[in-house]
């Protein structure tokens, strides 16, 4: 049986995607490819980081935590991923791949049981956070929240600081 857990986490993801959509709402492709300052990412490095490495797929270790016990989840933190192919998309064509990646990650949590939403995964990087190293999904998924509320912040400040 699915679980209301899991309809939960489906429905705070599609609520963090809502988010995203908001604070990109207006911005135009020059304001989107602009760097304000030399430390921050622009509009379009934050899109290209949540769309993840290239050929990354995002359920992969979600899938891993399900059909392991309590597998080793490394995480690398800090990488835009805007290669030269990803210069080139457009404003528009980054936002549906961000939207549908993330959608697919929804769909999939949405469908898990109980059982599955409290296995537990090794994550080193979450060792020295609220959550402890040992995760379960559902805590998986709320460091995932959290980071993407901090990316929206981050479309935010570069937004105001480019004047868009």
């Amino acid at each position: 049986m699915v679980s209301g857990a899991g309809t939960s986490l489906r429905d705070a993801l599609g609520q963090k995607m809502d988010e995203l959509s908001e604070a990109l709402e207006g911005l135009d492709e020059a304001k989107a490819g602009q760097r304000a300052a030399d430390a921050e990412w622009c509009c379009k490095e934050v899109l290209s980081h949540l769309m993840g490495d290239e050929g990354e797929d995002i359920l992969a270790p979600f899938r891993q935590i399900i059909e392991e016990d309590t597998p080793l989840i490394g995480i690398v933190t800090g990488l835009p991923y805007y290669t030269p192919d990803r210069q080139t998309m457009s404003l528009a064509e980054m936002r549906g791949a961000v939207a549908n990646r993330y959608r697919e990650l929804a769909e999939f949590l949405g469908g898990l049981k109980d059982a599955d939403i409290a296995r537990k995964a090794r994550v080193p990087l979450f060792k020295e956070t609220p959550i402890g190293e040992y995760a379960t999904i559902a805590q998986f998924v709320g460091a995932l929240n959290f980071h993407l509320t901090d990316h929206i912040n981050q479309i935010g400040n570069a937004r105001q600081q480019v004047g868009a």
